[in-house]
């Protein structure tokens, strides 16, 4: 009798351990990620929607805010269904389907728009936050692997204007790559997606073509910021705050279409209509190009950059000071810089500036000089780069007139640059006269093409410019640097030389 009792009791429990232990698997096999609704897409579009969640996250409190400025735990009343929506409509408009990440969870759980310490108040909720922003992580790169660049849309609902639309950019940061792109006018303009929604009759803040600031309460947050191309890369990021009245249940199909025509409108006028890959190259890699567009970059920056978008898989990214001293270059393949002023190019840099370019050559990043960027190039002067073991010759002469050159191609610069010819005429307009600096910590640079005739005005001497290096090529650390005295792209028929002058420093991706 005793031996069966205690029979029974060790069936019962070993029963009882594997019915828990079933329950532990299930819930573990659910995961954080049950908990956030993910859809892979076919443009490069994505959608996020934080707020419009209902579900509790298992076993977590909701949160108190202590010390959480502006704290909010109510949800965002049907953004998660306007997303969806939109998706749908977008569908329709466009054939494809764009990513989709939505917050199932509610915000009095988790706030996925904050930074974690502000998000989440126990271990449990975290593992949910970090899912939801993996899958944002994994549709932006999934965006940029297939077209390159794309857009975020974050949507969000606000109580302040009931039929307006804000915009939310940071008043520009999280759409940099954006404007840095295509001007000011993909932004605020006319053709920009608040131009597109603005002509459907809907009301948004700041108003088409001006200058104001956002809405100081709904200017992007944490996803936008941490998603946007504010952080660097190709995908920029706009938080959409929507009205009450078009979230409302019955509203949520006529502002889905809205909104998704508005978005198609933007995508043909912004974004990549075919894959990387649908485009016959022998590189479906795009090249992503930074351009020195501040204080010293001369008129030719204008037709370098239209010199630079005829080609195929180049993006090009215009950058001022400001832009490569907080860390716009850690996702660029090389930086150039233009015609102009050097000195005035490399004061405005300042320290800071010029090391944060040492680096990013240093560490594998491409640099072209023309002209002026080549002076900056060099080691010559207070204000140099230094990562081109070169001085200039007959620095005090150095405005010695513009007009055409004929230099003078070497075995070296032939092979680069993929020409027969020795000789070739180029538009000069005072760029300087290298010759080797001999300093021992820069590697030594080889000669593309030197100088075979010269300009000699404005009291320049007879004789000095000939022989002088014109084009340069060289390493710095683990980056590769060319610089042009004379002007490629101002030159008819030798723009390809700017083409191959990127193949050769672009930034290694094997």
């Amino acid at each position: 009798m005793n031996f069966s009792f205690i029979s029974f009791i060790r069936i019962f429990l070993l029963w009882s351990c594997s019915f828990c232990m079933l329950q532990v698997s299930e819930l573990e096999a659910q995961g954080p990620s049950q908990l956030v609704s993910v859809e892979p897409g076919n443009l490069p579009i994505i959608l996020t929607a934080p707020h419009g969640g209902s579900e509790p996250i298992p076993n977590v409190p909701e949160r108190q805010g202590k010390g959480v400025s502006m704290f909010k735990s109510t949800s965002d009343t049907n953004t998660d269904k306007l997303a969806i929506k939109l998706a749908d409509a977008i569908e329709t408009k466009l054939g494809k389907r764009p990513y989709v990440v939505i917050a199932k969870f509610h915000r009095k759980f988790l706030d996925a728009n904050r930074r974690a310490r502000d998000a989440f108040e126990s271990d449990e909720a975290a593992a949910v936050y970090a899912a939801y922003h993996q899958a944002i992580a994994d549709s932006r790169q999934a965006v940029i692997d297939r077209w390159g660049h794309g857009v975020l849309f974050d949507i969000h609902g606000q109580a302040a204007r009931p039929k307006t639309i804000f915009r939310g950019t940071q008043n520009g940061k999280t759409t940099f790559h954006l404007v840095a792109r295509f001007g000011e006018e993909s932004q605020r303009g006319e053709s920009s997606l608040w131009g597109f929604l603005s002509k459907q009759g809907l009301d948004v803040f700041p108003p088409v073509g001006s200058i104001d600031s956002e809405h100081r309460d709904y200017d992007g947050g944490y996803t936008v910021i941490t998603h946007g191309s504010g952080q660097g890369g190709t995908v920029d990021a706009i938080q959409l705050e929507l009205g009450q009245e078009l979230r409302a249940s019955k509203a949520i199909p006529q502002t889905a279409k809205v909104l998704a025509d508005a978005i198609a409108g933007f995508a043909a006028k912004y974004l990549p209509q075919t894959e990387q890959n649908d485009t016959p190259s022998t590189n479906h890699y795009l090249v992503r190009v930074g351009v020195y567009v501040d204080k010293g970059a001369g008129p030719s920056v204008n037709n370098l950059i239209s010199v630079l978008r005829n080609f195929e898989h180049v993006s090009v990214i215009k950058l001022k000071a400001e832009n490569i001293k907080s860390g716009g270059l850690s996702n660029l393949d090389l930086l150039i810089h233009p015609g102009g002023s050097g000195g005035n190019q490399g004061r405005h840099l300042g320290e800071d500036g010029r090391d944060a370019i040492r680096k990013f050559v240093k560490d594998g990043g491409g640099f072209i000089g023309v002209c002026a960027g080549s002076y900056l190039a060099t080691a010559d002067y207070s204000w140099s780069l230094n990562i081109l073991d070169a001085k200039v010759i007959d620095r005090q002469h150095w405005n010695r007139g513009n007009g055409s050159v004929e230099i003078a191609i070497t075995d070296v610069g032939r092979e680069l640059l993929g020409v027969e010819d020795q000789r070739l005429s180029i538009h000069y307009a005072q760029g300087p006269l290298l010759a080797p600096a001999n300093r021992p910590e820069i590697e030594d640079y080889e000669t593309v093409a030197t100088f075979e005739t010269e300009i000699a005005k404005n009291g320049a001497p007879q004789g000095v410019m000939k022989g002088t290096t014109a084009i340069a090529k060289a390493k710095f650390g683990n980056g590769r640097v060319i610089c042009f005295s004379p002007h490629p792209e101002l030159s008819k028929g030798l723009e390809k030389m700017v083409r191959l002058a990127i193949e050769y420093v672009q930034r290694d991706h094997e």
